[in-house]
Order: C-alpha cells, then sequence, then structure tokens
C-alpha cells in the first residue's frame, strides 16, 4: 500500500506544483522553447478532456475524474489486479486523475502546459497528471496482457505467476532406466 500512496502523492505533488510555478510565472499562451521547437512550454487553459478534446463539458469531466478515483480506490482496496508494479501504476493514475480535478473544481479548467512536436506537427499540449494517468494506465495494460499472454492471472500474486502445481509438473512420461532406450534413440543409433 505504501507504493501506491507514494506514487500518488508524487505525481499529484509534482503536478500541482509545476501548475504553480506555471500559473505565477508565464503569460497565458506564451511560449518557451526548453529543446529548441521540438520540446517548449506553452501556458494554456484547457476546458476539455487530456489533450484539449471535448471542450466545455466541466460538470462531465468531474464526474468522470471522481468515478476513476473510486474505480482505483475499488480495485486497490479489494486486492484485485495485484501484480508487479499493479500499485504504483494504479498510483499514477490516481495521482493524475486527483491532479486534474483539483484544477476543474478550483479553477474551472485545467492547466496544461507541455508542447512537444516538429513544425506544424504537435502533440495536443499536456501536464504532469496527464503523464501519470498515461503510464499508469499503459503499464497496467501492457503487464495485463503480458501476463494473460504467460498463462498467469493478473490479480495472482506475482510471486505465484509462472508457478506450476504438484499435478501440472508430474511427468507423463514414464521414467527410462539408464541402459534403456526409447524408440526414437534406437533409430538414432540405427543410422
Amino acid at each position: 500500500m505504501r507504493g501506491f500512496l507514494a506514487s500518488a502523492a508524487l505525481v499529484l505533488i509534482l503536478d500541482q506544483a509545476t501548475k504553480i510555478v506555471v500559473h505565477s510565472q508565464m503569460e497565458l499562451d506564451k511560449i518557451v522553447p526548453l529543446l529548441g521547437e521540438i520540446i517548449r512550454f506553452r501556458y494554456i487553459h484547457n476546458a476539455g478532456a487530456a489533450f484539449g478534446i471535448f471542450q466545455g463539458n466541466r460538470l462531465l469531466f468531474i464526474a468522470i475524474s471522481l468515478a476513476s478515483v473510486a474505480a482505483v480506490l475499488f480495485l486497490i482496496l479489494s486486492g484485485r489486479y495485484v501484480f508487479r508494479g499493479s500499485r504504483i501504476a494504479f498510483g499514477f493514475v490516481l495521482g493524475g486523475a486527483l491532479g486534474n480535478l483539483i484544477d476543474r473544481l478550483f479553477l474551472r479548467e485545467v492547466i496544461d502546459f507541455i508542447d512537444i512536436g516538429v513544425g506544424m506537427h504537435r502533440w495536443p499540449t499536456f501536464n504532469v497528471a496527464d503523464i501519470g494517468v498515461t503510464v499508469g494506465v499503459l503499464y497496467l495494460a501492457a503487464s495485463y496482457l503480458t501476463v494473460e499472454r504467460d498463462g498467469g492471472h493478473p490479480s495472482a500474486p506475482a510471486s505465484a505467476v509462472g508457478k506450476t502445481s504438484g499435478a501440472e509438473r508430474t511427468n507423463t512420461r514414464p521414467q527410462q532406466s539408464a541402459g534403456e532406450k526409447s524408440g526414437s534413440d534406437q533409430e538414432s543409433d540405427a543410422e
């Protein structure tokens, strides 16, 4: 549980701290290059969802954020879907959801400021909360798919994944004594 709370707090504190600095030190719509035109800060207010989509539905986004927070808390407290790194990933999602929820509740809009792209081809402006949610969700999805593909179950403890029961380890082929050869071994000797 410590990893969950620590990762949620880390994302939330970084998100709110960077937004406070941007809000107090930058003018709205001002662009500050960091790595030329590829990575730059661009202070904007976003009344929509992540990456600026669905503008102007504040109450809907507050409801979605609250539902996301409730879902993450339910999954963590229920102990389901616990596998290596899942608590930290859920913490990233929770911290990001809370970061943008705070903006929507108190500022009515979300502060975005990270702008990446080349020339006119730019990714929609985002913030640390968006990074937390995205990284957390991508890790959870990739881990879930990997565990499922490997035949494990994502809700099984990480130490149990990949272990087999005694019945699964039983060799169905009878053991041969040192002097006996199987039919395929005898055929290869005849050649």
